[in-house]
């Protein structure tokens, strides 16, 4: 049950980091690795990627 849990949480962190620079991958990953509780706080102080797109009209 734990392990559910731990595994959901480490989803759930890199699903929120998936417009960060890891991606949802390397979120997912750095909290499995780490703790989800870390994977977060990293991902309170991380910079979200530029949405720089050029739409021509």
């Amino acid at each position: 049950m734990l392990v559910i849990l731990y595994l959901g949480l480490c989803l759930l962190c890199g699903y929120w980091g998936r417009n960060t620079f890891a991606g949802p991958v390397g979120f997912f990953l750095l909290s499995l690795m780490l703790t989800p509780f870390v994977g977060l706080l990293i991902l309170i102080f991380a910079h979200k990627k530029d949405a720089t797109h050029s739409q021509d009209t």
